[in-house]
Protein backbone atom coordinates (compact mmCIF):
# COMPACT_ATOMS: atom_id res chain seq x y z
CA UNK A 1 0.00 0.00 0.00
CA UNK A 2 1.45 3.34 -0.81
CA UNK A 3 1.54 6.36 1.54
CA UNK A 4 -1.20 8.32 -0.39
CA UNK A 5 -3.49 5.60 -0.09
CA UNK A 6 -3.03 4.78 3.42
CA UNK A 7 -3.66 8.47 4.34
CA UNK A 8 -6.49 8.30 1.93
CA UNK A 9 -7.64 5.34 3.76
CA UNK A 10 -7.35 6.45 6.94
CA UNK A 11 -9.01 9.65 6.03
CA UNK A 12 -11.96 8.00 4.95
CA UNK A 13 -12.75 6.00 8.18
CA UNK A 14 -11.77 9.09 10.38
CA UNK A 15 -14.57 10.84 8.51
CA UNK A 16 -16.86 7.66 8.94
CA UNK A 17 -15.86 6.73 12.53
CA UNK A 18 -17.85 10.65 13.17
CA UNK A 19 -21.05 10.07 10.75
CA UNK A 20 -23.87 7.32 10.57
CA UNK A 21 -25.10 6.71 14.23
CA UNK A 22 -27.15 9.93 13.22
CA UNK A 23 -26.32 11.23 17.19
CA UNK A 24 -25.08 15.18 17.09
CA UNK A 25 -20.90 15.22 17.67
CA UNK A 26 -19.65 16.93 20.65
CA UNK A 27 -20.97 20.90 20.63
CA UNK A 28 -17.84 23.02 20.29
CA UNK A 29 -17.58 25.76 21.95
CA UNK A 30 -19.06 29.19 21.21
CA UNK A 31 -16.68 31.78 19.62
CA UNK A 32 -16.48 34.58 21.72
CA UNK A 33 -17.39 38.27 19.82
CA UNK A 34 -15.31 40.26 20.13
CA UNK A 35 -16.53 43.66 20.62
CA UNK A 36 -14.15 45.23 23.63
CA UNK A 37 -12.96 47.56 21.65
CA UNK A 38 -16.53 49.18 20.90
CA UNK A 39 -16.83 49.92 25.06
CA UNK A 40 -14.13 52.79 24.95
CA UNK A 41 -16.53 54.61 21.67
CA UNK A 42 -20.00 53.87 22.73
CA UNK A 43 -22.44 56.17 23.73
CA UNK A 44 -24.80 53.89 25.94
CA UNK A 45 -27.68 56.65 25.62
CA UNK A 46 -27.78 55.86 21.95
CA UNK A 47 -28.10 51.71 22.10
CA UNK A 48 -32.03 52.05 21.86
CA UNK A 49 -34.53 53.90 20.13
CA UNK A 50 -36.99 55.99 21.48
CA UNK A 51 -39.55 53.37 20.60
CA UNK A 52 -37.55 50.64 21.91
CA UNK A 53 -37.34 52.64 25.53
CA UNK A 54 -41.30 53.52 25.52
CA UNK A 55 -41.95 49.93 24.93
CA UNK A 56 -39.63 48.73 28.22
CA UNK A 57 -40.68 51.81 30.19
CA UNK A 58 -44.64 51.16 29.69
CA UNK A 59 -44.69 54.87 28.76
CA UNK A 60 -43.35 57.28 26.38
CA UNK A 61 -39.15 58.35 27.97
CA UNK A 62 -38.12 61.44 29.32
CA UNK A 63 -34.76 62.86 29.77
CA UNK A 64 -31.81 60.80 29.07
CA UNK A 65 -28.53 61.46 31.09
CA UNK A 66 -25.17 59.69 30.91
CA UNK A 67 -23.87 57.46 34.07
CA UNK A 68 -20.68 56.59 33.44
CA UNK A 69 -17.65 56.32 36.11
CA UNK A 70 -14.03 54.71 35.74
CA UNK A 71 -15.61 51.26 35.51
CA UNK A 72 -18.87 51.13 33.75
CA UNK A 73 -20.88 53.31 30.88
CA UNK A 74 -24.50 54.19 31.59
CA UNK A 75 -27.59 56.02 30.74
CA UNK A 76 -30.59 56.95 33.05
CA UNK A 77 -33.78 57.74 31.15
CA UNK A 78 -36.64 58.78 33.06
CA UNK A 79 -39.79 58.25 32.61
CA UNK A 80 -42.34 60.55 31.51
CA UNK A 81 -44.16 59.93 34.41
CA UNK A 82 -41.45 60.44 36.56
CA UNK A 83 -42.11 57.78 38.97
CA UNK A 84 -39.17 55.45 37.63
CA UNK A 85 -36.49 55.44 35.11
CA UNK A 86 -34.34 52.40 32.90
CA UNK A 87 -30.65 52.17 33.93
CA UNK A 88 -28.79 51.16 30.85
CA UNK A 89 -25.39 49.50 31.98
CA UNK A 90 -22.35 48.23 30.01
CA UNK A 91 -19.42 47.01 31.59
CA UNK A 92 -15.93 45.65 29.98
CA UNK A 93 -15.21 43.20 33.23
CA UNK A 94 -11.40 42.45 33.45
CA UNK A 95 -12.88 38.53 33.80
CA UNK A 96 -14.38 36.99 30.76
CA UNK A 97 -18.16 38.58 30.89
CA UNK A 98 -19.97 34.99 31.19
CA UNK A 99 -18.19 34.95 34.54
CA UNK A 100 -19.01 38.38 35.62
CA UNK A 101 -22.54 37.68 34.89
CA UNK A 102 -22.87 34.22 36.99
CA UNK A 103 -20.53 36.21 39.13
CA UNK A 104 -23.35 38.90 39.67
CA UNK A 105 -26.23 35.93 39.60
CA UNK A 106 -25.09 34.45 42.62
CA UNK A 107 -25.16 37.69 44.09
CA UNK A 108 -28.38 38.94 43.06
CA UNK A 109 -31.15 38.42 45.52
CA UNK A 110 -34.23 36.04 43.79
CA UNK A 111 -32.41 35.81 40.45
CA UNK A 112 -33.63 33.66 37.69
CA UNK A 113 -31.93 32.22 34.70
CA UNK A 114 -33.28 33.30 31.36
CA UNK A 115 -30.86 31.24 29.17
CA UNK A 116 -27.32 30.09 29.76
CA UNK A 117 -25.76 33.75 30.34
CA UNK A 118 -28.71 36.00 31.06
CA UNK A 119 -30.94 36.54 33.95
CA UNK A 120 -33.27 38.66 36.38
CA UNK A 121 -33.59 39.39 39.44
CA UNK A 122 -36.77 41.49 40.93
CA UNK A 123 -37.55 43.12 44.04
CA UNK A 124 -40.08 45.66 45.30
CA UNK A 125 -39.76 48.63 43.62
CA UNK A 126 -37.10 47.31 40.91
CA UNK A 127 -36.37 44.97 37.86
CA UNK A 128 -33.11 43.84 36.17
CA UNK A 129 -31.70 41.54 33.39
CA UNK A 130 -28.14 40.95 32.67
CA UNK A 131 -26.53 39.39 30.12
CA UNK A 132 -23.11 38.43 28.40
CA UNK A 133 -22.87 40.14 24.99
CA UNK A 134 -19.31 39.09 23.69
CA UNK A 135 -16.29 40.66 25.88
CA UNK A 136 -19.63 43.05 27.31
CA UNK A 137 -21.84 42.92 30.51
CA UNK A 138 -24.93 44.56 29.24
CA UNK A 139 -27.92 45.25 32.28
CA UNK A 140 -31.06 46.61 31.97
CA UNK A 141 -32.98 47.66 34.90
CA UNK A 142 -36.27 49.51 35.71
CA UNK A 143 -36.25 51.01 39.07
CA UNK A 144 -38.93 53.11 40.99
CA UNK A 145 -38.10 56.26 42.47
CA UNK A 146 -38.66 55.93 46.15
CA UNK A 147 -42.55 57.11 46.72
CA UNK A 148 -42.48 56.27 43.04
CA UNK A 149 -44.35 52.76 43.28
CA UNK A 150 -43.73 49.26 42.75
CA UNK A 151 -43.18 46.73 40.41
CA UNK A 152 -47.09 44.77 40.32
CA UNK A 153 -46.53 42.28 37.25
CA UNK A 154 -42.78 41.14 37.24
CA UNK A 155 -42.78 38.64 34.66
CA UNK A 156 -44.12 41.21 32.38
CA UNK A 157 -41.68 43.90 33.28
CA UNK A 158 -38.95 41.21 32.83
CA UNK A 159 -40.22 40.48 29.45
CA UNK A 160 -39.75 44.08 28.41
CA UNK A 161 -36.60 44.71 29.48
CA UNK A 162 -35.15 41.02 27.66
CA UNK A 163 -36.84 42.30 24.32
CA UNK A 164 -35.01 45.92 25.14
CA UNK A 165 -31.71 43.98 26.13
CA UNK A 166 -31.75 42.24 22.75
CA UNK A 167 -32.42 45.34 20.95
CA UNK A 168 -28.93 46.96 22.81
CA UNK A 169 -26.76 43.63 22.66
CA UNK A 170 -27.11 43.39 18.70
CA UNK A 171 -25.26 46.63 19.02
CA UNK A 172 -22.67 45.46 20.64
Amino acid sequence: MTLRRAVLSASVLLALAGCGDGKPGPAQPAETKRNGALYDAVDVCGLATDEQLQAALGEAPGAKERRDTDSLKACSIDGVSGDFYLFVVLVRPSMGAVQQVAYDKNAATDAKSIDETTYSSTGTGEAHVETASGELVVRVSLVYYQDGGSITDAPAVVGRLHTLLGAITKKT
